[in-house]
């Protein structure tokens, strides 16, 4: 091949323009569908972005062709000194393009990413990938240097800008997708924010919120197909906090048939009185201006009776029963919290946050990923919850497996939640694989 052919040149300005391609347009395009959070960035920022953007895709093309190189071009191999540098020269006019359009966009933008040792390293690679093309020397060690590009795609993870919260606690439990996102996450957690019950004083004000979650009018009742019937006299045994504090509500009868509610009244042969005192928790329900209220100690009580457990058979006090109430209402707190860390990543699609439609209890049901470290030799979980959630019109499933982290903590916090979202849609695997590989590369 002669030195500087036409060929080498038109290579080499065709590497300049579809790099200056893929920075102006190409970059911003995949990545407003792959990271929403994109469009939330500065000006700076995006420019940043693209530039790595762009590295990353030459450094995979030229390794991935220097690879090649090294392993099966016979002649390149023979002599390192003059070996026939044909195909490598190939390569190194796309390293060429890459180069002159880089210190092109360095220039341009010089607030956002101008660097003096970048052009000084640029001028340098020029300057000896020169010998290569125009006299095919050291075309092996050329070729060779070329290696090194495999690093860019790990260095460009360093201090990027759409996800350092999301893997700033990345590991803290089994799901971490972590303490996602701050500003794309402000709006849930905004309308995450629990609230005292509607009784109380600071509740006269009218409820502002996201009309998806809100009653659509005064005709229409609220979607209560999947709500436990429990759930709707909940507000009237929560205890506001601005009055007494009382451990017990005394007001327990229903106007409709002057009745207290079965699932409140002691058991036969109770050995000690329990509280009918419900805590709101801080989840949303779908379709609603409410949120979900846990169940009494008495609840509890009544639903492990029905489950098939006697009291007898253990040593438990009323304040057993007031701890296992504050662990098993922390648990649910936490799973929510993990839960809005993966929902975070759709903050854009549902910028009111989401809402829990129904869950159910799936114990002896256990999901893949448990079963596999099973086989590796983990403890299974102790239960399992499917949670589904309300995108803001979209149901998604979520899993939950609780597996047991020893000694209860201060916050009533014992279990280790693996949270994710069930692989049984496109966005959910893709969810999967976006945090694996933040996990990965954090």
């Amino acid at each position: 091949m002669a030195s500087f052919s036409n060929l080498t040149i038109g290579i080499a300005l065709s590497s300049f323009t579809i790099f200056q391609l893929l920075f102006h347009v190409l970059s911003s395009w995949v990545s407003t569908r792959i990271t929403p959070g994109f469009n939330n960035l500065s000006q700076k920022r995006k420019i940043e972005w693209n530039s790595r953007t762009v590295s990353t895709f030459h450094a995979l093309v030229v390794g991935g062709f220097c690879l090649y190189i090294l392993l099966y071009d016979d002649a390149v191999n023979a002599d390192h000194l003059w070996g026939d540098p044909s195909i490598v020269k190939l390569n190194i006019a796309i390293t060429t393009g890459y180069l002159i359009s880089d210190l092109l966009l360095i220039v341009c933008y010089w607030k956002a990413i101008g660097d003096k040792f970048f052009v000084i390293h640029h001028l340098a690679a020029l300057y000896a990938y020169y010998f290569v093309l125009s006299k095919g020397l050291l075309a092996y060690f050329g070729n060779f240097r070329l290696l090194a590009e495999f690093s860019t795609p790990f260095v460009n993870q360093r201090n990027l800008t759409l996800r350092p919260s999301f893997t700033a606690a990345m590991g803290l439990s089994a799901s971490s997708p972590a303490a996602a996102a701050q500003s794309a996450a402000e709006p849930s957690k905004q309308h995450q924010a629990a609230s005292p019950p509607s009784e109380c004083p600071m509740h006269q004000e009218k409820m502002r919120g996201c009309p998806m979650h809100m009653k659509t009018s005064d005709s229409q009742t609220e979607n209560t197909d999947n709500v436990p019937a429990h759930q709707e006299r909940a507000y009237e045994y929560v205890a506001c906090p601005v009055k007494s504090g009382a451990s017990q509500v005394n007001d327990d009868i229903d106007p409709s048939n002057m009745m207290p509610p079965p699932n409140q009244l002691p058991s036969p042969d109770q050995p000690f009185p329990l509280s009918t005192v419900r805590e709101e928790s801080s989840i949303p329900r779908a379709h609603s201006d409410k949120k979900w209220v846990y169940p009494s100690e008495q609840m509890f009580w009544n639903a492990m009776l029905r489950k098939g457990w006697r009291w007898k058979d253990d040593d438990i006090t009323s304040e057993d029963m007031t701890n296992i109430i504050k662990i098993h209402n922390q648990n649910n707190e936490q799973a929510w919290k993990e839960i809005l860390k993966w929902e975070a990543l759709h903050a854009m699609e549902c910028p009111c946050g989401p809402s829990l439609m129904r869950f159910g209890g799936k114990a002896k049901e256990y999901s893949p990923r448990a079963r596999i470290r099973s086989w590796m030799g983990y403890e299974l979980p102790f239960d399992r919850h499917d949670w589904i959630v309300d995108r803001c019109g979209k149901e998604v499933r979520y899993v939950i497996d609780y597996y047991d982290g020893g000694a209860v903590d201060k916050n009533y916090q014992f279990t280790i939640l693996d949270v994710r979202p069930a692989f049984d849609s496109l966005s959910a695997v893709w969810d999967r694989m976006k945090v694996a590989w933040w996990r990965w590369t954090s």
